[in-house]
């Protein structure tokens, strides 16, 4: 299968959309679906995110040349950004969603994960920590 950046990010917010225990991890549980969906997002960058809120970003970084020249490994980067004083929801968010994608199957991708980020930049008042995940696609 060829790759559809737009149709898997979609799968992988489906996917972290219906998981009870990252949603609790965000403070999303009894958020509505569109409060769910403005938390967990395809992106990189935003601009709404307020003092008490949490946000899960996941998309794609550069790809790099598989062993073969018709195959690529795509990266997926997954941040999670809370406030300072909930610096621990973010390290159980992200590995929340190591158990998600490790060695999972979606979209016809076999997710591996490549490794944590540790720590990154963020909003004043906020922490942000990543993880990266690689799979194969054709060109």
């Amino acid at each position: 299968m060829t790759f559809s950046p737009e149709t898997d990010k979609t799968a992988l917010q489906s996917l972290f959309l219906a998981d009870a225990e990252l949603l609790a991890d965000l403070g999303l549980t009894a958020a509505t679906s569109i409060e769910k969906a403005k938390h967990i997002i395809k992106r990189s960058t935003w601009t709404d995110l307020a003092s008490n809120e949490r946000r899960l970003c996941c998309y794609f970084r550069p790809s790099r040349r598989g062993v073969i020249s018709v195959v690529t490994n795509e990266v997926l980067q997954v941040d999670c950004h809370v406030p300072v004083a909930l610096d621990y929801m973010a390290d159980r968010a992200i590995a929340r969603v190591k158990t998600l994608l490790y060695n999972k199957t979606i979209s016809n991708r076999i997710y591996e994960f490549e490794g944590q980020l540790g720590e990154l930049p963020s909003m004043t008042g906020f922490v942000c920590v990543g993880a990266k995940f690689t799979f194969y696609a054709i060109k």
